[in-house]
């Protein structure tokens, strides 16, 4: 039997590792092997250690037997070492997964597993780092991974459209940021809360109860009413609005019903919109900018599966499906008027109605109610501790049939909405589920479009609405997104439907009344109230007093540009002095 001897080692006594500058030359030792590494076969080159779970399970194939063919399957860790070397003796044996690898993860059509046919090798390549949570856009990348669909890179709890309705900048004062959950949590008691009306403006005309009766066999081409004119004015370019809050001492906030019922919502919402607000003198403004996300509703937002936001050119995208499901709400609040009962006129014309647009403005009404918040006798401030009132514009689209004249105050308002689809799938789809199952086809747009149904309803409750109509309207063609069919009308108590979703009164004037008492405790300003689109947070930017201004101006010059005379070439006409 031959002694094993073990090699000479160099030492180095005055000091840690081998001896500097080479003083001592031994034979070859343990600490030059990595050095030689062509005098040694490949072959006896293994592994050291390893205490990975994925090594764990290749020391436990070794040692059923199977020796290198079975522990080396697919791409065995020598091949590992130097790939396209010495694969004539090795063949795949088995492609079945490893036992114990979890086959859940990443499942999709036709193959199962992360990893399919590469044995030991993409185990070991994963080991203790494989398990970390990948980010959400490795995890949907489109490749031979078995991850998710091709066709679209849709969220898992994320959104789809990530664009900020504004861009912010670096000279804005962040002032508070909000978490969206936490305003659940603000509540005041709705039974002190007093509505008084200002005035009403427009005409309220008679909802055709014959709409109540349609079906998908008996199905209605949606109208289209291109000659009319739409108003959503902002508060502070409406006429009355500012009006009231100079000659009206008590009033503190002004504001629309759109901005306040997105803002009441505003936890339901996925996407980016913002409001602006303006202080002065003690004095709020609740506005929105031309143009903004609040001016347009949008479809499928808190859906599962919700539009993809790729090509925003697509008739498909979150964009053109926000315009569409706008115009189809339009065209359905004056198709479901009877033209048949007269229109009642109300004390004062329409405010945005002009000689230019006279008889071409859309039927509906706008009131203008003061409406009081109650204070908090427990609050700091002086000002938390006293109510606060404010003026809002709402809209009521038409009173129910029949309802007597307004003055005698019986009379039932209505609010008109109109749902949309854009895209029917064979197993859900209004046509066949909508007579069937209508709770089901209820719920499943409470869930897809929370934030559109929360708005509708706190506006339909500042606007003193006691009945929602909602109607369902589907294209007549998939790939046509300008032709409509009304496929049915149902009809909700706002009470109930609030409650259906809840959506609380006391809920909901609780978030108003602590907003405002957020920024009146400020310096007068100008604030930004902006939806984070990756985050369920709402931040309050200070921004400059001329911020937006400029765009105004913009228009304002080219309406100037327009309205100069010009000659036969094309050149401004000078004036000519009288």
């Amino acid at each position: 039997m031959v002694d094993f001897v073990l090699p000479q080692v160099s030492s180095y006594i005055d000091g840690w590792g081998p001896p500097p500058q080479g003083e001592l030359e031994t034979p070859l030792g343990i600490g030059d092997f990595v050095e030689h590494l062509e005098k040694f076969p490949v072959t006896r080159i293994g592994r050291v250690c390893d205490f990975t779970v994925s090594g764990q399970r290749y020391q436990a194939e070794r040692q059923k037997g199977k020796g290198f063919k079975g522990a080396g399957k697919g791409k065995g860790p020598i091949q590992a070492l130097q790939p396209g070397k010495d694969e004539e003796g090795f063949s795949l044996v088995d492609s079945r997964p490893v036992p114990g690898k979890s086959t859940g993860r990443g499942r999709s059509s036709g193959m199962k597993g992360k990893g399919k046919s590469k044995g030991i090798q993409a185990n070991y390549q994963e080991g203790i780092l494989g398990q970390k949570q990948k980010p959400y856009y490795q995890a949907n990348q489109n490749q031979a991974k078995g991850k998710g669909k091709k066709t679209t890179a849709t969220r898992r709890g994320m959104p789809s459209f990530k664009e900020w309705s504004v861009q912010t900048r670096p000279e804005w004062t962040l002032m508070r940021e909000i978490m969206l959950t936490s305003l659940a949590k603000l509540q005041i008691d709705a039974k002190g809360v007093d509505f008084d009306d200002v005035l009403w403006a427009g005409n309220l005309p008679t909802y055709c109860k014959m709409f109540d009766r349609i079906t998908a066999k008996t199905e209605r081409p949606l109208k289209r009413f291109e000659d009319l004119n739409f108003f959503n004015v902002t508060t502070s370019d409406d006429p009355v609005l500012p009006e009231l809050l100079q000659n009206d001492d008590s009033v503190t906030v002004i504001a629309t019903d759109h901005v306040l019922a997105c803002l009441v919502a505003a936890a339901r919402s996925v996407y980016s919109w913002d409001i602006v607000v303006s202080k002065v003198q003690n004095k709020l403004i609740f506005d929105k900018r031309d143009g903004s996300q609040i001016d347009f509703l949008t479809v499928n937002e808190t859906a599962q599966d919700p539009p993809n936001a790729d090509d925003k050119e697509s008739m498909n995208g979150p964009v053109k499906l926000g315009q569409e499901a706008s115009c189809i709400n339009q065209n359905f609040s004056q198709m479901v008027l009877d033209p048949e009962e007269p229109v009642e006129e109300m004390p004062h014309p329409n405010p945005f109605e002009d000689e230019e647009n006279h008889g071409c403005v859309a039927s509906g009404a706008y009131r203008y109610r003061k409406i009081t918040l109650p204070g908090n006798p427990k609050a700091n401030s002086e000002f938390e501790q006293n109510p606060v009132k404010l003026v809002v514009r709402t809209e009521v689209n038409c009173k129910l049939p029949g309802s007597t004249e307004l003055a005698s105050g019986s009379t039932e308002l209505a609010s008109v909405k109109a749902m949309h689809e854009y895209e029917p799938k064979p197993n859900y789809n209004w046509r066949s589920h909508l007579e069937s199952q209508r709770g089901a086809c209820l719920a499943t747009e409470l869930k897809n479009n929370a934030f559109k149904l929360g708005r509708w309803t706190a506006q339909a409750i500042l606007a003193g609405c006691d009945t929602i109509k909602i109607g369902y309207v589907s294209r007549q063609h998939p790939k046509d997104p300008w032709s409509h069919t009304l496929l049915g009308v149902q009809t909700y108590t706002t009470s109930s439907f609030a409650e259906q979703i809840g959506l609380t009164r006391n809920n909901m004037f609780g978030i108003i009344r602590n907003i405002v008492d957020l920024i009146m405790s400020w310096e007068d300003g100008k604030y930004l109230l902006l939806k984070d689109p990756t985050k369920s947070v709402l931040r309050i930017h200070e921004v400059p007093w001329d911020t937006w201004q400029d765009d105004d101006d913009d228009e304002e010059a080219d309406e100037e540009e327009e309205e100069q005379e010009l000659d036969e070439d094309g050149n401004v006409v000078p004036h000519q002095a009288s």
